[in-house]
């Protein structure tokens, strides 16, 4: 969804967004982890041992930050050159690339694990079984999504930024602070990034490389929803979703990327703008 709004507001690929993904989970692990955790090891911790829904705060809001200065920084001068569609794809992955490098050289290259899950336990629903942090993940998805459609058509900012995908010269004329929307749009998309990347990596792993898979994931899901479109994200993670996950469980698992990828590009070849993609204005 981050990746959506930031293209949809400011028309620009942030291929950052999974350098954010991963930075924001590792703010999280260092003010939760303890340090008898890490006993004979080098690696930093806070001492904070903050709680985990604590410590999402400040690593959501640094994140936001520093999605609101890349765009201040790096994307603002590359929007007014010529092919800055390009321009600012290469600069933020490249940004990705230096963010990664910081991580390995102050975290190391290895794979580290939260000291506890955000909620411990399982529950059968139905045939199903889920773990109580997967259907705190969903809760905390459902919230976001309701939180950011009423961000987008009740508050200031959130209009402007709707207004400005629609139409950048007439939000122009009406006197809409582009640039106040663009570093908020970018900050809001990074600060998503963080959070996914903390609800993810709890589960599972902590790496520098952990967000390349969810940046390529979200990079079909917007592709094939079509670039831009909020509507068309929302129902594309979930085609991609179920047909990853069924094509995991009669096939493998490693065959669901690829079968997403096949999808995009059937979608692509019958529909090049995507499910419901728009025409630029």
């Amino acid at each position: 969804m981050g990746l959506t709004l930031i293209y949809s507001t400011i028309r620009v690929l942030n291929f950052a967004h999974g350098a954010f993904f991963m930075a924001g989970a590792y703010i999280v692990w260092w003010l939760n982890t303890p340090a008898s955790a890490l006993y004979g090891t080098s690696l930093p911790t806070s001492g904070l041992l903050l709680p985990l829904v604590v410590a999402v705060v400040p690593a959501v809001l640094i994140i936001f930050g520093l999605g609101a200065g890349t765009q201040r920084v790096v994307i603002r001068p590359l929007l007014k050159r010529p092919n800055a569609l390009t321009t600012t794809l290469v600069a933020t992955l490249a940004l990705a690339t230096i963010l990664e490098s910081i991580a390995t050289l102050i975290f190391g290259g290895g794979r580290l694990q939260f000291a506890n899950e955000i909620a411990s336990g399982s529950n059968r629903i139905g045939g199903l079984i889920l773990t109580n942090a997967e259907l705190v993940q969903v809760v905390v998805a459902v919230v976001v999504l309701l939180g950011l459609q009423v961000f987008l058509k009740r508050s200031r900012y959130g209009i402007g930024m709707r207004a400005v995908a629609q139409d950048l010269d007439t939000a122009n004329l009406c006197s809409i602070n582009t640039e106040t929307v663009y570093l908020i749009a970018f900050g809001v998309g990074s600060l998503l990034a963080a959070l996914a990347g903390f609800l993810l990596t709890n589960i599972v792993f902590l790496s520098p490389s952990v967000g390349w898979t969810p940046l390529t994931i979200a990079f079909i899901v917007v592709v094939f929803g079509g670039i831009g479109s909020v509507q068309g994200t929302i129902f594309a993670s979930y085609i991609i979703a179920i047909t990853q996950q069924y094509v995991s469980l009669f096939l493998d698992a490693s065959w669901g990327l690829s079968f997403s990828f096949l999808l995009m590009i059937l979608v692509l070849i019958l529909r090049p703008r995507g499910l419901f993609g728009f025409k630029e204005v």
